[in-house]
């Protein structure tokens, strides 16, 4: 492995032998990411479909409406967001931790999980966050 230069020869390089899909499929982490200015999910992982207990994609956006609010417990989200919005601020590639639950949809459990959302400008959707979301014990 060698750092890019222009001048590199392609040859003798190996493919890795899967693609972002995969990736994105396979992660052992639950992340989906969505626009900031209207909170619409634009991707979900398997891993937060089974989180939240949903069977499909479609199952996701018909339980939570499609946004980001209602992926998070009602009496956490005006928290999450003043907390994430003051950790971005006004920048155009902000990192933003935050604590909240996720309730299911079957059984109705509360999950609660750590989110990691690193707020960047995409071309194409605008302000975009990508989140990572990890289960950890309730605190006492």
């Amino acid at each position: 492995m060698a750092a890019y230069h222009p001048d590199m020869v392609k040859e003798g390089r190996a493919q890795l032998g899967f693609n972002l899909r995969d990736l994105a499929v396979n992660l052992p982490g639950a992340f989906f990411i969505y626009r900031a200015d209207d909170g619409k999910i634009l991707f979900a992982n398997r891993e937060l479909l089974r989180i939240t207990e949903c069977s499909s994609m479609e199952a996701l956006i018909e339980f939570i409406g499609r946004e980001v609010k209602g992926l998070i417990a009602p009496e956490d989200y005006a928290e999450a967001v003043e907390s994430c919005d003051q950790q971005v601020g006004d920048s155009d590639d902000a990192v933003a931790h935050m604590d909240y639950h996720v309730i299911t949809k079957e059984t109705h459990k509360r999950i609660y999980v750590h989110a990691v959302a690193h707020m960047v400008k995409n071309p194409y959707f605008g302000q975009i966050y990508y989140v990572i979301l990890s289960p950890k014990p309730e605190q006492k």
